[in-house]
């Protein structure tokens, strides 16, 4: 049984649940019967796993499953009624939220490169189509992408913008008597979804200044996407000719960089005395000044 003081305490979600209209004890009721359940679907995201392994016939980085905590499914809920306002989880009870929320087994397939996106894409499509797997595409895939972002989908797939630094493509299929979603993201997308989680979301996503660093830290590693989809592109003859891409360039003397790295100048960043990189001064000159 749920403490409720305790879960207010620990999720900061209490405000939600008087605006959602939800009976506490339809809450416990979810809670109760997910608990009862997860052991069950613990062995099926370790199957669906074990069976995705076995039939891929292409190179991506890992592939990982989870379980959703019977805690963040409830606070889930009442954000989607009270915060959210989503019709779907109006009437949502303990015998209808299996088919309402339908990431609770969840299958996490990690690249290296964007553009390796389509490979995967094209492969769960295929498993879709395929009579031998017992798993059928539910709904819509989703990409969440941001503002600005270079558009590698075109129209392949539905685009969901987001001023927000979440990056991933999500497919949710079904599996016998189970919903379960695929998210596709390269490594670095893992990296902020993974840092988001634990340090912003959702309990602190409104303190302004921490919105603004995570917002800098996903800027970084997209532009770290960026960096590892060039090189890709590049290809070996692009390799053996770069130094032509820099011929031109005032401020790159590659050969000198290369013969000559004692003589090059560091770049001026604060330090603490042991010569270390201070990281909370460097952070506060570059994010703290802007508007």
């Amino acid at each position: 049984m749920l403490d409720q003081e305790k879960f207010f305490n620990t999720y900061k979600v209490r405000e939600a649940f008087e605006d959602s209209g939800l009976s506490w004890d339809t809450l416990e009721k979810i809670y109760e019967d997910y608990t009862r359940r997860l052991p069950e679907m613990k062995k099926i995201a370790d199957r669906l796993q074990d069976e995705i392994s076995k039939v891929i016939d292409f190179h991506v980085h890992s592939i990982h499953n989870r379980c959703k905590d019977p805690e963040h499914l409830i606070e889930k809920i009442i954000r989607k009624v009270g915060v959210e306002k989503r019709q779907k989880y109006k009437n949502i009870n303990e015998r209808n939220y299996l088919r309402i929320v339908r990431d609770l087994i969840g299958i996490r397939i990690l690249i290296l490169s964007k553009e390796e996106w389509r490979t995967v894409h094209d492969f769960l499509l295929k498993v879709d189509e395929d009579s031998r797997y017992d798993m059928h595409m539910a709904e819509m895939p989703r990409a969440y992408i941001r503002y600005g972002d270079r558009d590698i989908f075109n129209y392949t797939i539905h685009k969901e913008y987001t001023d927000k630094g979440y990056r991933s493509q999500h497919y949710i299929f079904k599996y016998g008597n189970y919903y379960f979603e695929v998210q596709v993201r390269t490594i670095a997308e893992e990296v902020y979804a993974e840092f988001d989680h634990y340090v912003k979301y959702p309990y602190r996503e409104n303190n302004h200044f921490l919105k603004r660093y995570t917002s800098v830290v996903a800027e970084l590693l997209n532009s770290v996407d960026e960096i590892i989809s060039t090189c890709f592109q590049f290809g070996e003859a692009g390799w053996h000719d770069i130094e032509k891409y820099f011929a031109q360039d005032s401020y790159s003397d590659l050969q000198r960089m290369s013969k000559e790295p004692h003589k090059r100048e560091e770049e001026q960043i604060p330090r603490a005395n042991d010569g270390v990189i201070d990281a909370q001064s460097y952070m506060n000159r570059m994010i703290l000044r802007k508007g």
